[in-house]
């Protein structure tokens, strides 16, 4: 199984040798305005290029959507990804938005599990926000607040991976935690934030509560260093794990880079 951070949340995963490319968010360095709320007021993102030429990041069978927010499906993707493309889609809804810009082999993520090429993906809850707080923040941005997470198995893989998606620590994770005992958790871990409602993606202390509660898998920190409402840059991270001696748990790939296991 290999891990490959393109950009942001955008990765390639391989399992059993089917790619599957995860939220593609394609568009050109600095294309997205400031956003509104964000701690950090003049920054456009995405902050960095693509590490790869675009037909290579296309070079997979299948894409893998946890939600359609801007820096997960963008319009870039929604013009270079082939019409053909296998897409699968957290629900219903996302699947009519996408077969409303052409897209024709949609498949939706379910909770019992759906098979493709051998993989069995697994459809997971987030919580994309603070509690008390999400439908307001969504409605203010004119924007779904639902999100979800994958498992993905294959025979041929010891491994179990678990994307974690959009989301905080919550009930939603720990239960994905227990039931799946993945062996690689890849968790949206830039901690971004919107003036006035909160963390919408994991912290420190969420990473950690996951490296706590399966003590025997690998963390890899995703989504990181490309979007301008984050708080928490690898250079926070590395530091974090240099202090508490966790080089061989916790891992912060460059856009680019390949985790193999």
């Amino acid at each position: 199984m290999k891990f490959q951070e393109i950009r942001s949340a955008t990765a390639i995963v391989t399992m059993g040798g089917v790619r599957f490319l995860i939220d593609p968010w394609l568009g050109e360095k600095g294309s997205i305005p400031p956003i509104p709320g964000s701690p950090n007021p003049e920054l456009r993102c995405p902050v960095s290029d693509l590490p790869l030429p675009l037909d290579e990041i296309l070079n997979v069978d299948a894409v893998i959507a946890t939600h359609l927010h801007f820096d997960h499906f963008d319009e870039t993707a929604m013009e270079k990804i082939p019409e053909s493309m296998v897409i699968f889609v957290q629900d219903e809804i996302d699947g009519e938005t996408l077969q409303k810009r052409g897209f024709q082999n949609i498949r939706i993520l379910k909770y019992a599990g759906v098979e493709f090429k051998g993989v069995r993906l697994t459809k997971t809850d987030c919580l994309h926000g603070q509690p008390g707080n999400i439908g307001l923040l969504y409605e203010t941005m004119n924007l779904r607040s639902s999100a979800c997470g994958v498992v993905m198995r294959h025979p041929e893989e010891e491994k179990t991976l678990y994307l974690a998606g959009d989301t905080i620590w919550c009930g939603y994770v720990k239960a994905a935690l227990d039931l799946f005992r993945p062996d690689v958790i890849v968790v949206n871990a830039a901690a971004a934030s919107i003036s006035g409602f909160g963390r919408i993606i994991m912290n420190l202390e969420d990473i950690q509560a996951v490296l706590d509660h399966v003590p025997h898998a690998a963390v890899i920190a995703s989504h990181m260093d490309n979007v301008g409402h984050e708080t928490l840059w690898r250079r926070d991270l590395r530091n974090y794990i240099r202090q508490h001696q966790l080089e061989k748990r916790l891992l912060v790939p460059e856009d680019g880079e390949i985790c193999q296991f």
